[in-house]
């Protein structure tokens, strides 16, 4: 791997000496190249990985890089790698859907907790220079115990939501397109109709891909056939539910609250009505933003590189199937 060239888009840490990553990789022999969040023509020209980060990878881009073999994304979403365009190049596009997970799972938890409790109304009724205790015991929690979630998506994060849940004794209905009606599961019982699901629910979570297919995936339908006293948590993608609708049923009251780590446009714009609600947590998608997480994630990045550069397909490839014939390995 001596001769293989790293672009690394964004500043890893503040030495900018490319971070975990850019280490395993030096060890490897290879040149790894520090960027500043911008993509750069002269550094795409030369590379033959490239770790985008937030960066968009498009048609464009990826003309700019002649010699690049692979796109090796930090976290789950590839929803701004052009994958079909990788794989016309034959270029693999690879994610670490490990890395996050637990770290995104217990946010989704910590969502739950919060909105369950009204620790955000409560909260900021004490947080005064005159506390006003009597407002702040005016709204009545619920407990987890014995209620239902229906986690809505089942890859790593998804399995793992319903593991943390079942441990608190809540009830597990699980639905997925990748699901047959009578398979078995260790935490939950799968449900074959996704609007059961939700009509059963006390908290709805959800963990489905975010793509172009899954736009406003949990739109104003679903969210009507939600119970009067449930929770919608999101830690996905903003657009996988319709916002707009969203806000109208918070507004009527038709749900409960929600918990909320992502937006249909980040950062969140001023005066968006979600950030008036008492009864909805907001937090600017900072789920997967745990060291170990983060840990986790430059460390399969790194792997992913390797694998690719010494003739390996990574397991998670996005394109494995349609670039096969390229990887004896």
């Amino acid at each position: 791997m001596k001769n293989c060239c790293v672009y690394l888009v964004s500043l890893v840490n503040k030495e900018n000496t490319g971070g975990v990553v850019g280490r395993i990789l030096q060890e490897k022999g290879c040149e790894v190249l520090v960027g500043d969040g911008t993509l750069h023509d002269e550094m795409l020209a030369r590379c033959d990985a490239l770790v985008p980060y937030k960066a968009k990878i498009t048609e464009e881009v990826l003309a700019k890089a002649p010699h690049l073999k692979v796109v090796s994304k930090f976290g789950v979403g590839m929803d701004r790698i052009d994958i079909e365009a990788c794989t016309k190049r034959g270029i693999v596009a690879v994610n670490t859907p490990l890395a996050n997970c637990i770290s995104v799972a217990e946010h989704a938890i910590a969502l739950m907790m919060a909105s369950s409790k009204m620790l955000y109304f409560t909260s900021r009724a004490l947080h005064q220079d005159e506390p006003d205790w009597k407002t702040a015991r005016t709204r009545q929690s619920v407990e987890l115990y014995g209620k239902t979630l229906a986690v809505i998506g089942y890859g790593n994060i998804g399995k793992y939501v319903a593991k943390l849940a079942y441990g608190l004794g809540m009830r597990v209905l699980v639905w997925s397109r990748s699901l047959q009606s009578d398979q078995i599961l260790e935490y939950g019982d799968v449900v074959s109709s996704l609007d059961d699901a939700i009509a059963q629910a006390d908290f709805v979570t959800l963990h489905v891909a975010g793509s172009a297919s899954t736009k406003h995936f949990f739109g104003e339908r679903e969210l009507r056939l939600m119970k009067p006293g449930a929770f919608l948590i999101n830690t996905t993608r903003g657009f996988v539910v319709d916002e707009e609708a969203l806000i109208r049923v918070l507004e009527e009251g038709s749900i409960r609250g929600a918990g909320l780590d992502v937006f249909d446009t980040e950062p969140m714009l001023p005066g968006n009505p979600l950030s008036r609600m008492d009864n909805v947590i907001l937090t600017p998608h900072s789920g997967a933003h745990t060291p170990e997480g983060h840990s986790r994630a430059e460390e399969l990045a790194a792997q992913n590189i390797i694998d690719v550069m010494e003739g390996r397909m990574p397991k998670s490839a996005l394109n494995a199937r349609e670039l096969a014939d390229r990887f004896p390995c």
